[in-house]
């Protein structure tokens, strides 16, 4: 049994997400998981998460509270409060959260993976948004 709320952040500082607050809720490390990575990741007003992909891993996005917005491949997705979103394994992809006054706090599942070094981690060049 796990929670979010008791669970404190990981240090990801020097990683790319190191502004953000993530926590490792399911893991090869807690609870020695091999197929699957659970976290939960808030994003302040106005933060973003960098494309990137996972090649060994599909993605789930569950949002919690919050709105912000979810990019996979060229698609983009404006996300709120029950939205969930699938990320294909090698699909790039980024969120970032809405300006305003509240944060947007997803729950992620990394599937086929216990951790994000099994999952694998790219950034990839983000194209300009076209709507």
């Amino acid at each position: 049994m796990v929670r979010a709320d008791t669970t404190p952040p990981g240090d990801w500082s020097g990683t790319p997400f190191g502004h953000l607050d993530i926590r490792t809720l399911v893991a090869t490390e807690r609870q020695q998981s091999e197929m699957v990575m659970v976290g939960q990741t808030i994003y302040g007003p106005g933060e973003t998460h960098e494309h990137h992909l996972h090649p060994d891993a599909e993605e789930v996005v569950i949002v919690m509270s919050g709105r912000g917005w979810h990019r996979v491949g060229s698609e983009y997705y404006d996300i709120g409060p029950g939205d969930i979103v699938f990320v294909p394994a090698n699909a790039p992809h980024s969120a970032g959260a809405d300006e305003g006054d509240e944060p947007m706090v997803i729950v992620w599942v990394l599937g086929g993976a216990g951790s994000l070094e099994k999952a694998g981690y790219a950034a990839v060049p983000e194209l300009p948004r076209v709507r």
